[in-house]
């Protein structure tokens, strides 16, 4: 729960969200060994579950606006093949909606690719996944 108030202007205004009990932060999920625990076909999974739900907002022409690593979170069940993924994003403060899903999506995009630790071939496969949910490609993504 966040709460933001300004005195001068007599407003209060007060965020309120589910918890989201059972989800990491995508980069504590790598630290604690969360991909070789499962292994890279769930990590492909996962990799393929973030872009689908990426692909969602922007085709519905929302922008995140601040779009980093730390602001997504994974929820792994399961083992092996019958492994559930789930994705959550977090902190949509600054979300708005555009005029066309592509300009959303690039500035989202481009801004995960720069504040990301993926190397080079999480990113390709990360990217790849994004641009077949979201229909088309997006200029400078691919590294």
């Amino acid at each position: 729960m966040r709460r933001a108030r300004d005195p001068e202007h007599r407003w209060q205004a007060l965020l309120v969200t589910a918890a989201l009990d059972g989800f990491d932060e995508i980069e504590n999920w790598y630290a604690a060994g969360g991909r070789e625990r499962y292994g890279e076909a769930v990590h492909e999974r996962v990799l393929k579950e973030l872009a689908g739900t990426l692909a969602r907002m922007h085709k519905g022409r929302w922008q995140h606006g601040c779009l980093y690593i730390k602001h997504i979170f994974v929820k792994v069940t399961g083992e092996g093949d019958s492994a559930n993924v789930q994705v959550a994003l977090l902190d949509f403060e600054k979300c708005r909606q555009r005029l066309t899903a592509y300009r959303a999506a690039s500035h989202d995009m481009l801004q995960l690719r720069r504040h990301s630790s993926w190397n080079d071939t999480d990113w390709k496969k990360l990217s790849y996944f994004y641009e077949t949910a979201f229909g088309s490609a997006i200029k400078g993504l691919s590294r």
